[in-house]
């Protein structure tokens, strides 16, 4: 019993570091709504993201509506970007200075121009870093990301949460 409880012991301790020495950074994006639906008849209207998420040259994940992923990263400079209908990085990123045992919370959105005038619709990608409190009140009823849409090289920095986390640090 004694050497069970040292195992458990060296367990917990050799996990905690690990998870020190990570930020914990959540991406969202809003789901397809009724409103977000009548406001895409607007001539500018803000729709949730549907495409690649990428932290410097790594793709990270394929994001969809009313979706969200958590990822435990290296601390330092991370430079995300979710370029519309592209497969490459995207030209206007995101940096962020990734701190071991802080959480970040960005929301993924897309911009929308309607030009009434000719059927014309442009959508540009927005990618923005909110107060952690604030998404948690516009995320808590989301669904984790498919880890299928998951870059396979980024799913061990994929967290396990099955819900949207909650607001652990004022950052």
């Amino acid at each position: 019993m004694t050497a069970l409880l040292r195992i458990a012991l060296i367990a917990a301790l050799s996990v905690a570091p690990c998870l020190a020495q990570t930020g914990t950074v959540t991406f969202y994006t809003p789901g397809n709504s009724v409103k977000s639906t009548a406001a895409g008849l607007l001539p500018r209207s803000q729709q949730p993201f549907t495409g690649w998420l990428f932290d410097g040259s790594q793709p990270l994940a394929h994001v969809q509506p009313g979706r969200f992923m958590t990822f435990h990263l290296k601390p330092g400079a991370h430079s995300f970007t979710v370029p519309w209908h592209s497969t490459q990085p995207g030209k206007e990123p995101l940096v962020i200075n990734v701190e071991g045992g802080f959480q970040h919370c960005i929301r993924l959105s897309a911009k929308m121009t309607n030009l009434e005038v000719f059927p014309f619709q442009w959508l540009n990608s927005e990618i923005k870093e909110v107060p952690c409190q604030q998404a948690q009140s516009e995320a808590a009823h989301m669904k984790p990301i498919d880890i299928k849409r998951v870059d396979p090289a980024a799913r061990t920095e994929l967290g396990p949460a099955a819900a949207f986390p909650g607001d652990s640090q004022p950052h």
